[in-house]
This record gives C-alpha cells, sequence and structure tokens, in this order.
C-alpha cells in the first residue's frame, strides 16, 4: 500500500478538515432561539413557521433570483424531507436509507452516509422523512426502524 499522498490529495483534506472545524453544535438554546440564517429544524423553529425573517428577498427582487447550485441524490422518487442548515452544513435526506451533507454555499458534497437495506426487507415506501441535530450529531430514522446517529462534520456512524 502506497502511503504517501500527493500535495493536491493533502490541500484537500486540509481543506475539509478546516470547513469540518467550523460546526457549530446544536443546543437547547439555539432550538428555541433559532438564529435567521440557519434552518435548524423541519419547519424553521418549533412554531412551524416555514419561513423565514431574513429580508433579503422582496417583492422588488425577486425575479431576478437564480440558482447558485443543485445536486442529485441517486434516487429519483419518494424526496419528501426538507433539508436543515446549521451553518456551512446543508444535510438532506433520501429516500433508501441516505443522507447527504453538502457546503451550503458551494454545494459540494462534504460526505454521504447509506444504511444498507437488510436483504429481504419490503416496504411499500422508501421515503424519508428528514433529519435532526442535535450536539454535534446528526440523527435519521431508517427504513428498517433503526434510530441512526452520525458525526455531523464526516457523516461517521457513532
Amino acid at each position: 500500500m502506497n502511503l504517501r499522498m500527493s500535495a493536491t490529495a493533502l490541500a484537500l483534506l486540509a481543506a475539509t478538515a478546516a470547513q469540518a472545524a467550523d460546526y457549530k453544535p446544536v443546543t437547547e438554546d439555539r432550538m428555541k432561539k433559532p438564529e435567521a440564517e440557519n434552518w435548524l429544524l423541519t419547519k424553521g423553529n418549533y412554531e412551524g413557521w416555514s419561513y423565514t425573517p431574513l429580508n433579503q428577498i422582496t417583492t422588488d427582487n425577486v425575479a431576478k433570483l437564480r440558482p447558485v447550485w443543485s445536486a442529485a441524490t441517486g434516487v429519483n422518487s419518494g424526496h419528501e424531507a426538507p433539508a436543515v442548515v446549521n451553518g456551512d452544513y446543508m444535510f438532506v435526506a433520501t429516500p433508501h436509507n441516505q443522507v447527504i451533507a453538502f457546503d451550503a454555499k458551494t454545494g459540494k458534497q462534504l460526505w454521504k452516509f447509506v444504511r444498507e437495506v437488510p436483504e429481504g426487507m419490503g416496504a411499500l415506501h422508501r421515503t424519508n422523512r428528514g433529519v435532526a441535530l442535535w450536539g454535534d450529531k446528526v440523527y435519521v430514522g431508517s427504513i428498517d426502524c433503526m434510530l441512526i446517529a452520525l458525526e455531523a462534520k464526516t457523516g461517521k456512524l457513532v
């Protein structure tokens, strides 16, 4: 096995580590008083507002909006879970037991977790309803009724 890495690979690892270091843990106080620039809960806050108090987008400039990035999940149907955002991290759950973390500003995939469906498992629908954030973890329920905890920075199974 060759353990030497190219300068490009080392730079990529350093950049990923630097980015991962900025994850701000989700606390009870942040959940009760969510920051407008984040979307820590499915509907934005405990009251279920489903909108943000940010005011950069108005009726005067909404027609000028253009997509900044998009991403494919590799799953063609059943996407029903909203994304949640904490700082530069956007977390998306998809059908078939996937959780994907993106850089919210660039759309770059940071990590992807897939829990294999047990052999013989049948399900009428493989939809996922989303993730929950707490501390430095991302939690998701799987199609086979397991609660999964992942490190928010890396996607590593806890």
